[in-house]
């Protein structure tokens, strides 16, 4: 089993960085009075909005609640948990896009009882792939929501779901996950699976899952396989850089020594650093010096900036380094 399902969160106390969403919910639960018929759960990907669909959905269901989470213990949350019962229906929207997939595997069946649970959930993944027909399908039934039945959408793209919708909605916000948060997470899952690693290894990979926590168990999951989970190791097995790497990489191009540059660039392409990431990973950088020196950090962030939008139109990507130093380097000679 991977790590990113061997430590997916069960519970809503072990979902990091979303506190503001989960007390809430954990709340409801408890009561069981302010139960909604329709969740929307929006923002960046892998941040636990499905996770977060699954644990509501044994939550509403469950026969043996803990302080608002599921008990994982009882029939209920087995079911879930072990995906045998009907009641309990994911789909992934990106699949599922025509009012026909909406109308055959939801609405026709939502309208009969649960047949084991107490309520049927239906989580509708990246519900913003869905076509025009099907979201008005889908309104016709949720405007209208069953006493048996609850609806958890999930999307990252918020702005492509009809506000007809969202209004139907309970909405929750996600955020990233906070860098002490996401670095105490890997260190305990790392400790847990009895693997070395350094400080500034975990903080390599926070940086470049984006703070995505699902992506950055994944690293930590790849990079094991080499053994001590280290920058060294990181590089050669994601392609990334050192943050020492990025530095001295910029104060070569500080320097203007065209030469040098173009050789350096050379250098980090044949390390199989992907190019396309350090250019990503280099504006995070300059993100946290630019008020060291702004005037060069805005030249840097304009140069890497069209790096990334150019770069994966060329087979070849150092040649997009170069040229867009080169007119960086041009521009600051005419001054």
């Amino acid at each position: 089993m991977s790590l990113a399902n061997k430590y997916r969160p069960q519970t809503f106390d072990t979902i990091i960085g979303q506190t503001h969403i989960t007390e809430i919910l954990k709340a409801q639960m408890s009561t069981h009075k302010q139960i909604h018929h329709n969740y929307l759960l929006f923002w960046p990907r892998g941040t636990g909005k499905t996770t977060a669909a699954r644990i509501l959905a044994k939550a509403i269901n469950c026969l043996n609640p803990q302080d608002g989470n599921p008990c994982n213990e009882c029939a209920n949350c087995r079911m879930v948990n072990e995906g045998k019962t009907l009641d309990y229906v994911e789909i992934d929207a990106a699949s599922h896009t025509g009012v026909d997939n909406i109308r055959e595997e939801i609405l026709d069946k939502a309208a009969y009882p649960p047949t084991s649970l107490k309520k049927k959930i239906y989580v509708i993944d990246e519900v913003h792939m869905l076509s025009k027909g099907a979201f008005n399908a889908l309104l016709k039934t949720i405007e209208e929501p069953r006493d048996n039945v609850c609806f958890i959408l999930a999307t990252t793209d918020i702005q492509k779901v009809p506000e007809t919708i969202i209004s139907r909605c309970q909405v929750f916000n996600f955020k990233k996950v906070d860098k002490k948060e996401m670095s105490k997470h890997l260190k305990s899952i790392i400790e847990q699976e009895s693997l070395t690693s350094t400080d500034e290894a975990i903080e390599l990979i926070a940086k470049i899952s984006e703070w995505c926590v699902r992506d950055a168990v994944k690293y930590v999951d790849q990079v094991s396989v080499l053994g001590n989970i280290d920058e060294a190791h990181i590089t050669k097995f994601l392609g990334v850089a050192s943050e020492t790497l990025i530095k001295d990489f910029l104060s070569l191009v500080q320097s203007g020594d065209a030469k040098v540059i173009f050789e350096k660039v050379d250098a980090i392409h044949n390390q199989w650093i992907d190019l396309h990431n350090f250019a990503k990973q280099t504006l995070m950088y300059i993100d946290q010096i630019f008020l060291e020196d702004i005037n060069f950090s805005t030249q840097m962030a304009e140069t890497f900036t069209d790096i990334i939008g150019n770069i994966r139109n060329y087979p070849y990507p150092a040649i997009i380094y170069k040229v867009a130093i080169h007119k960086h380097l041009e521009k600051d000679t005419k001054k």
